[in-house]
């Protein structure tokens, strides 16, 4: 998808005098290949043929101090004269007020025609940086591209005069590599099949060792089965038959611990019967476990039993509360839900109605107070005063990370103006109001002020300018139109 933005302007091959061309366009310093300028040449209001064959084509671009010459035109439509160029990003970051003005020279005379001046004018964006002070300075003349083609000619025919050295040298270079190439395929195959008939006598070797151990090994096995059959038969050892009707359910691990489940990863009802250890992990989804006023993890022992028709009883003990929780999963698979076991003691006595409603008294009282505080502290006047002018600062009483909006009251040409602004982050605070003249509505204005953070508790006026929307005239850097003051804070 292309987004070109492309400013076009016709050029009358004449000698009849042409004004200087303001081609009211704008164009902003951070345009990346996008800022074309299109030229459309005529002679006698009718379009000239232009091709690389017959043509070259020069452009020369100036702002300021910063000048540049390029020949890098693109052809667009050779038949009716039109050519574009693409302005370099190097000049379009200082480019500001640009006069330009575009050569066109024949190959074969080399006669010069140069067209109509015009400008146009590059703007720097809201999120630009400080203007640089390095500018682009890059001359090139007709005579240095003449000079430069003439080297490159003399030189691709010296390589021409070469050429045969080269070819003899890789036919000779060629035979050498076959030679050696030849030798070693002959080294390497008679290393290969030496290497085979040692490998093969290895393996017969090696086979007939393996086999005389393995008949050693055999023998040794039978005997030794031999004697563990003997030893069975008199050891008084319990057979599977005898052990039958023992209850054999294994509720802890072999040395009486619980089994460490570490962190839960199933929901708890799934688990067998049996006695666990476990981490609960924080927040809501802790796998139908208990959950904690503050949400966070805990550790748990749990005793799971289960009766007939999916019935279970689910007790969990958290460890560093010394809590108690008990379940009941009911006929069905029907989840009764937690419930608290109270463990009435002198430092942990069991709650009475008159406690309770005292307690809920007091949360009462401090959440009124809170809300009561918090009502009272909505907003704060972080200045009061009179600021203006590009560069004035202005200090605040109070951070701006403790703030979530800001009021900006002041004055403009226009009257009055209150604006939002966003304290969070470190970007620019704009402002931006129109002023419609007269009754009539004869003029229009838009004007722009930016804020600019310096710290937390310091912002300064950045730009102040104005442009007229009705003939595009713009007032230029440090209008200087916008007067601060008052700017309020609203607490997050």
């Amino acid at each position: 998808m292309s987004m070109d933005k492309i400013a076009n302007l016709q050029l009358e091959t004449t000698a009849q005098y042409q004004s200087l061309s303001k081609l009211n366009v704008q164009f902003w310093n951070q345009d990346r290949e996008t800022a074309i300028l299109q030229f459309k040449i005529t002679r006698n209001d009718y379009p000239l043929a232009l091709s690389e064959e017959n043509v070259k084509v020069f452009i020369a671009l100036e702002s300021g101090d910063s000048f540049l010459v390029d020949e890098k035109l693109d052809f667009v439509d050779q038949l009716n004269g039109v050519v574009s160029y693409t302005i370099p990003d190097d000049f379009m970051k200082l480019a500001t007020e640009v006069k330009g003005q575009v050569y066109v020279t024949t190959l074969d005379e080399e006669e010069v025609v140069v067209q109509r001046q015009f400008t146009f004018n590059v703007a720097n964006d809201l999120i630009a940086d400080l203007p640089a002070e390095d500018k682009i300075r890059e001359f090139k003349y007709f005579s240095d591209m003449r000079a430069e083609v003439a080297e490159m000619m003399t030189k691709l025919n010296n390589d021409f005069e070469n050429m045969n050295d080269y070819v003899t040298q890789v036919q000779d270079t060629t035979q050498e590599g076959i030679t050696a190439l030849t030798k070693l395929i002959n080294d390497k195959e008679k290393a290969y099949n030496d290497n085979h008939v040692a490998k093969m006598q290895e393996l017969d070797d090696k086979g007939t060792a393996y086999s005389q151990q393995l008949d050693e090994d055999k023998q040794y096995m039978d005997e030794k089965f031999e004697a563990f059959k003997s030893s069975v038969n008199g050891s008084g050892l319990v057979t599977t038959g005898q052990s039958k009707d023992w209850q054999k359910y294994k509720l802890t691990g072999n040395d009486g611990k619980r089994t460490y489940l570490d962190n839960l990863s199933k929901n708890i009802e799934t688990y067998p019967p049996g006695y666990y250890e476990c981490v609960v992990p924080a927040g809501s989804n802790n796998f139908n476990m208990p959950i904690m006023s503050n949400q966070a993890s805990y550790f748990a022992e749990v005793n799971i039993t289960e009766g007939n028709n999916s019935r279970k009883q689910i007790q969990v003990i958290v460890s560093y509360d010394n809590d108690i929780y008990q379940k009941t999963i009911h006929s069905g698979g029907a989840d009764r839900g937690w419930k608290k076991i109270g463990i009435s003691n002198s430092e942990n006595p069991l709650e009475t109605t008159q406690g309770s409603q005292a307690k809920a008294n007091t949360a009462e009282n401090n959440a009124k107070q809170y809300t009561d505080e918090k009502y009272n502290k909505r907003n704060k006047i972080l200045f009061e005063g009179t600021a203006s002018g590009v560069g004035t600062a202005i200090n605040l009483d109070e951070d701006l990370d403790n703030f979530i909006m800001l009021y900006i009251i002041g004055d403009f040409p226009g009257g009055e103006f209150s604006a939002l602004g966003n304290p969070i982050g470190t970007r620019n605070i704009n402002i931006n109001t129109d002023n419609i003249v007269g009754l009539e509505a004869t003029d229009a204005i838009s004007y722009e002020c930016t804020l600019k953070k310096i710290n937390r508790q310091k912002l300064e006026i950045n730009s102040d300018n104005y442009v007229n929307i009705l003939t595009g005239e713009g007032s230029g850097a440090n209008a200087n139109k916008f007067t601060i003051q008052k700017i309020i804070g609203v607490y997050k």
